[in-house]
């Protein structure tokens, strides 16, 4: 059984030897609680992770040198909208895009509780919507490039960053990588591990639902350059979520790399173990190919 211990955020960020400032997304009550109480618990697993998140916030880790690019990163950790997989999925990665100047936000969206919310579908949206709110009115503070913010999403991070990649009315990000990333709520691309989509959406989502939240439905030509991880034999995510959404910019004739691991399973953040590699390096190539990055 799963110890449980409850721990503020800026605690677990020491022990992981962090000093960064967090920022909570709402003063109040966050749009769509029924209350104001703080759920948020640490559970000690081999990754790590919160679970509960009631009160929404964004984590700012700057780096100590910044490249001249002055690109940022959203970073938005998976874990099936249940939970979020923050450390190695998020503080982790975000330590390591400050090591080659990379500005990193983590985004600690909430996550659902049964009776908390009057309608979780929108709830992670919003807290993204709010994050951008945010980091844009102080983009001169943080010395934030607005042209030049990209996003990261693992998994069901991986589904919010793609959603709001396709959907860009308020924020379109200059490029975006997806890992593992739940694409597509269709019934054909849909795992039966996966409950990501009951999740967002409950037991009785309709097919106006599942296809408003397919991202692969919604690609248009629009869209910035695009990267993307996963794992053949990948058994909480379909594969073809990926290949799908490739296809679909290819099909709109937009700039993107993907990067197919013969094994790795779900949820290897980082490194993938099965084939111990570590995709990062590829992706900071990517990005110096693209101008995110200085040579």
């Amino acid at each position: 059984m799963q110890k449980i211990l409850i721990f503020s955020l800026f605690t677990f960020l020491y022990t992981l030897g962090f000093s960064q400032s967090e920022v909570k997304l709402f003063k109040g009550l966050p749009p769509g609680n029924l209350n104001d109480a703080n759920k948020e618990v640490f559970v000690k697993t081999e990754r790590g992770r919160l679970d509960s998140v009631t009160i929404p916030s964004i984590i700012f880790f700057r780096p100590e040198k910044r490249d001249a690019m002055k690109t940022t990163v959203i970073i938005c950790p998976g874990g099936g909208y249940r939970y979020l997989s923050i450390y190695d999925a998020g503080f982790e990665l975000a330590k390591q895009l400050n090591m080659v100047g990379i500005t990193a936000i983590v985004l600690k969206y909430r996550t659902q509780i049964d009776g908390f919310y009057e309608d979780y579908s929108k709830v992670p949206f919003q807290d993204f919507d709010r994050a951008y709110e945010i980091i844009k009115d102080s983009a001169q503070n943080w010395d934030v490039n607005l042209n030049k913010i990209g996003i990261i999403g693992f998994s069901a991070g991986g589904h919010l960053a793609a959603m709001k990649t396709v959907y860009n009315e308020s924020f379109k990000p200059a490029f975006s990588i997806l890992v593992y990333p739940v694409i597509s709520f269709t019934d054909a691309l849909t795992s039966e591990k996966t409950v990501t989509r009951k999740v967002l959406l409950g037991n009785n989502a309709t097919d106006a639902q599942k296809q408003a939240n397919s991202s692969e439905l919604h690609v248009h030509p629009g869209i910035n350059p695009c990267l993307i991880i996963h794992a053949q034999d990948d058994g909480g995510v379909m594969v073809q979520n990926s290949l799908a959404f490739y296809t679909a910019l290819l099909n709109n004739k937009v700039k993107a790399q993907m990067l197919i691991y013969q094994e790795g399973g779900h949820g290897f953040a980082l490194h993938n173990k099965k084939q111990d590699d570590y995709w990062l390096p590829m992706a900071l190539k990517w990005l110096r190919f693209n101008k995110f990055l200085n040579d």
